[in-house]
């Protein structure tokens, strides 16, 4: 019998997928200061599984996610957030957005990647994934003339 994913914005999905991110090559490939100075409370780690929550979660803003993940004990629970009132702030998730950059998120990616491909049969000819990210955007389609 087949295992299925559980229904998108679920706390069920949310668990589901919690032992497939990279926690410890976040936390390598991103080092956020922790010595004396400018430094952040939050692992990489628990900044990435945040960005992730905007895709995982009806919440897809920055904004709406921080104001909502009060309320939401499994969201909290799947970004490693203890505290119920201590969470990052909409700069800090923009800061490490511009910290990791695209060349982090494809870094991640490979990552993630790699670990699909070597359970991928052998016996099998190819395998086709469709990385989106350098297509060009359709910018002047919706346009009023």
């Amino acid at each position: 019998m087949r295992d299925e994913l559980a229904i998108t914005g679920s706390i069920s999905l949310l668990e589901q997928l919690t032992a497939f991110v990279p926690d410890d090559f976040v936390n390598g490939l991103v080092g956020l200061r922790r010595g004396p100075g400018r430094r952040s409370q939050w692992s990489a780690a628990q900044l990435y599984r945040l960005l992730l929550l905007t895709v995982l979660t009806p919440a897809h803003s920055s904004n709406l996610l921080l104001e909502l993940m009060k309320e939401q004990r499994g969201w909290r629970k799947f970004a490693r957030l203890q505290n119920r009132f201590q969470v990052p702030v909409a700069s800090q998730l923009h800061d490490f957005r511009q910290l990791l950059g695209v060349a982090g998120l494809r870094r991640i990616n490979e990552h993630l990647l790699r670990g699909l491909l070597d359970s991928f049969p052998g016996d099998r000819m190819a395998i086709g994934l469709i990385d989106s990210t350098d297509l060009p955007a359709a910018t002047s389609s919706f346009k009023k003339n």
